[in-house]
């Protein structure tokens, strides 16, 4: 059995006079990547600060065997008045790291970044998206054997997630580090961790390996009703704002079903009534928009239907995030607006083995 990289037990941290963590029990194994879901406010960044010092457990104790890098929030870490490369020098100081080994990893890691080319300029000029990527590139390139990882990641571009996910699996994992991840986006945690903690109200409600705990925490997630956030605390400009959204039909695989959308507001223009489809997980699938497919709408009408004459959806639980546009301008969204259930059934005469929900697509093989 390989060797424990962080030990904690009965972990606890008091934050404004409640229980943000409370009796944590905790083992993470050299080579392990370990994800970490729940609610906003469970308790994961709670326990990721605890774990790197930056915050004292107020009952219980943690033992961390191995040099550990964290990346949490933006900047943390980061002097803004000293550039990019001073401030690599003050991480590795802080681990422990000479001077010379942070000047062999600095360029491979610069380079990672995309900010060679900013690397003597003060951080405080660095965009959110630049510490990001900067502090990544150095926590992944530094000698450490354990890294912490925060939803900080979700700030950066698609493309660096992308690239940074590759490398703690291609580097990290077969190096035999041990990572521990906080992701809300759970087609991630799926991808790269092997084992999961759910954490609710600052206690662990349940832990296994990811699909199992992802798919638990997502029924759980599905059987509580959706509430709209008010108009006055959604993104847009706001001239015209959704009322409602109808799920309208028999949504069943390879069968007709629709959606409507109503809405008010004194915006003019044309309206273009925009519908992401996710899985529940947070992976985005498929974009139904009222203008691409030909519906110049005016904004005034107040409703729109789109109609699937048959859905492409195999069998699961959806997510409609909900967007309008009036002349290319985002005026309203509402994320998570509905949850739509598929039940199984044959798309074009087929049954498609599926191992979660996804987006099917005519095809035609030669």
């Amino acid at each position: 059995m390989s060797e424990v990289r962080i030990h904690a037990e009965n972990l606890g941290k008091q934050l404004g006079g409640r229980w943000a963590l409370r009796k944590l029990d905790l083992s993470v194994r050299a080579g392990e990547v370990v994800g970490i879901i729940g609610a906003n406010g469970a308790g994961k960044s709670t326990l990721l600060k605890t774990l790197s010092g930056l915050l004292h457990p107020d009952e219980g104790s943690y033992r961390i065997y191995g040099r550990m890098a964290s990346l949490l929030e933006v900047g943390t870490g980061f002097h803004p008045d000293l550039s990019g490369r001073e401030n690599a020098y003050l991480r590795g100081a802080l681990l422990g790291i000479t001077r010379s080994e942070i000047q062999r990893i600095l360029p491979v890691a610069a380079e990672f970044a995309g900010i060679s080319d900013r690397l003597d300029e003060p951080v405080k000029y660095y965009s959110s998206g630049m510490q990001v990527r900067l502090g990544f590139a150095l926590s992944a390139h530094l000698p450490a054997e354990i890294l912490l990882v925060d939803e900080v990641l979700a700030v950066g571009d698609a493309a660096f997630q992308a690239k940074s996910l590759d490398f703690m699996e291609s580097h990290w994992k077969s190096e035999g580090r041990s990572i521990l991840y906080v992701a809300h986006q759970l087609h991630t945690v799926r991808r790269i961790c092997d084992r999961v903690l759910w954490i609710e109200g600052g206690i662990l409600k349940m832990q296994g390996p990811a699909d199992e705990v992802c798919d638990a925490y997502i029924e759980r997630a599905m059987a509580q009703t959706v509430a709209w956030p008010s108009a006055a605390e959604r993104g847009g400009l706001g001239g015209i704002r959704a009322q409602q959204l109808d799920v309208e039909g028999d949504w069943t695989t390879g069968n007709p079903a629709s959606v409507r959308v109503v809405w008010d507001g004194s915006a003019h223009g044309t309206a273009d009534i925009r519908l992401s489809v996710a899985r529940s997980d947070g992976a985005p699938l498929t974009l139904w928009s009222s203008l691409q497919s030909g519906l110049e709408k005016p904004a005034e009408a107040g409703s729109a239907t789109v109609r699937i004459p048959e859905l492409a959806l195999s069998q699961g639980a959806y997510t409609l995030h909900l967007r309008l546009f009036v002349d290319g301008i985002l005026h309203d969204e509402v994320r998570d607006a509905a949850v739509i259930h598929v039940a199984h059934g044959l798309w074009q005469g087929q049954v498609y083995p599926t191992p979660r929900p996804m987006a099917l697509q005519e095809q035609h093989w030669i």
